[in-house]
């Protein structure tokens, strides 16, 4: 029986005055972070929320999300970690699809509830409000205050097992509309657990959070590996390239989980070399290459002793699955620049064809994963659950190859799925927000390279015999319903646009426009 908090407690105990999480002026001791965790689980438990409930967390990236969803962990509530960004209809698709219980939400994003809110979500029992919303909402709302309670009116941490829900992630996965991943405490202490021994992490890291909470990438470098080391962790409200490097200078911060985008805004800023950034000593990033200039700057500003690692995962699989170093070689070239590493202790990794067969080294197959990281599955989606885990591998739908030492490349990812700069997309969502326009007959989503992004959206849409409408205006149009990342970076309208036999389209022959 164990609780996620366990590692809280347990830091709290052995150093109670180390500094734990600094913010802008604020510096918690681990003894002031367990404390402030037990005044939101009195106050959670004071609200109604109980054992094995969800409670959903649209919050900016602050402390507060930090201390509810360990005081959720102490009550074995389900945590719903929901991305910021979102606007009102995809704030109500993740509600409604996880049957969430309790939402705590900040004021500013509380304008994207719809006032009919609670007969769309019926599972929805309560709203707590962070902060005093800029105008009266229809909705009835809570003052998230009533979170915080007596310390000492805690409730100890709830008994679980293994097969116990933890987390909620929401993503788009492998296929189609986005979908609730269920991830136990064996699926976190499997790999959340042993991501800092994975990576070279040790108890005296000073870590820099510049990453959206929510986000698989922050809830596993960044706030697991701070409380079950032991670390001290830098969290800025928000990414900012000279924020950062001040304050890598002023707390001397020795890692740096960042997407690729960030690192190139960061090493390549004109101000870069007024700053001391040699206190640097592990960079880990994802979700796109690391461009070699980008690793020969990191180089230049922090030192050569700095170990970069990049790797493969997915949230179906808890999060790291594979790691690898990133180095130059001697020609100045990234050294075997197309690998994503080896499989990681207690993960088995095969490439495999459509009959489930696994293929001869060097053969492009799908890339599929066995171990106790490979998901419960998607929420009351037993079909799907079916789909992608088959015979105790889950299906990842990303292509790959594997070399006989056992380094694995992947050579395309998850059919039509897009990174702009770390952040997932799926056409479909987008799709699904341009059709709603009424002189919109056709739409579909590619991904288009970008030099700084890695890659964008960019739609192509057909209009309806007689409808007129801009450009300018269907994406006008989009960014009422999407998150702004979500938003398509161009738009193009077609007259007809391209299908096969069957009437599909054909997003390929799009591609080969681009």
């Amino acid at each position: 029986m164990s609780n996620r908090v366990d590692a809280l407690i347990r830091q709290a105990t052995r150093q109670p005055d180390k500094a734990a999480l600094i913010f802008e002026d604020q510096t918690f001791t681990y003894a002031d972070l367990l404390r402030e965790v037990r005044s939101r689980a009195a106050g959670l438990a004071q609200a109604g929320i109980r054992r094995g409930q969800k409670i959903g967390l649209m919050l900016e990236t602050a402390p507060e999300f930090i201390l509810l969803e360990h005081a959720a962990f102490m009550l074995g509530v389900v945590v719903v970690p929901m991305n910021m960004h979102y606007r009102s209809n995809e704030v109500e698709h993740v509600l409604g699809t996880c049957d969430v219980e309790f939402l705590v939400i900040e004021a500013a994003f509380a304008d994207r509830l719809a006032a009919d809110l609670h007969t769309r979500c019926p599972a929805l029992a309560a709203i707590l409000v962070q902060g005093t919303p800029p105008a009266p909402l229809a909705l009835p709302m809570r003052d998230a205050a009533v979170l915080r309670g007596d310390p000492a009116a805690c409730p100890p941490p709830a008994d679980l097992d293994d097969d116990d829900l933890a987390l909620m992630l929401y993503t788009s996965a492998t296929t189609g509309k986005a979908k609730g991943v269920m991830l136990s405490l064996g699926n976190l202490s499997s790999n959340y657990d042993r991501t800092p021994e994975w990576l070279g992490l040790q108890p005296d890291e000073v870590i820099l959070c510049s990453l959206p909470l929510y986000n698989t990438f922050a809830l596993n470098q960044c706030i697991n590996a701070l409380v079950f080391l032991g670390a001290t962790m830098v969290l800025l409200r928000r990414f900012d390239a000279v924020a950062c490097m001040a304050a890598i200078q002023r707390h001397r911060c020795t890692f740096f989980p960042a997407v690729p985008t960030m690192l190139q805004k960061v090493f390549n800023h004109p101000e870069a070399p007024d700053y001391d950034l040699t206190s640097l000593r592990r960079i880990v990033t994802g979700g796109a290459p690391v461009p070699a200039p980008v690793l020969a700057l990191v180089h230049a500003f922090a030192g050569t002793q700095i170990t970069v690692i990049t790797g493969y995962g997915l949230t179906e699989a808890t999060a790291l699955n594979t790691i690898h170093d990133v180095r130059l070689g001697a020609d100045g070239q990234l050294h075997r620049p197309k690998s994503v590493g080896r499989a990681l202790p207690g993960i088995d990794i095969a490439i495999q064809d459509e009959a489930g067969n696994e293929v001869p080294f060097g053969t492009i197959g799908e890339i599929c994963i066995k171990g106790a990281c490979v998901m419960k599955g998607y929420y009351k989606l037993p079909e799907m659950t079916a789909e992608a885990i088959r015979d105790g591998w889950l299906h990842t739908g990303d292509l790959g190859q594997m070399e006989p030492d056992g380094h694995f490349a992947v050579v395309d990812r998850k059919k039509d799925l897009i990174i702009r700069g770390g952040q997932n997309i799926y056409p479909a969502d987008i799709e699904e927000a341009l059709y709603t326009h009424p002189a919109v007959a056709e739409a579909a989503v590619i991904a288009e390279p970008d030099d700084l992004m890695g890659e964008v959206p960019k739609a192509y849409v057909a209009l309806k015999p007689g409808a007129s409408a801009t450009p300018e205006a269907l994406l006008a149009h989009s960014r009422t319903l999407l998150a702004s990342y979500k938003v398509p970076a161009t738009l193009q309208i077609l007259a007809e646009l391209p299908k096969g036999p069957t009437g599909k389209i054909l997003r390929r022959s799009l591609r080969s426009d681009t």
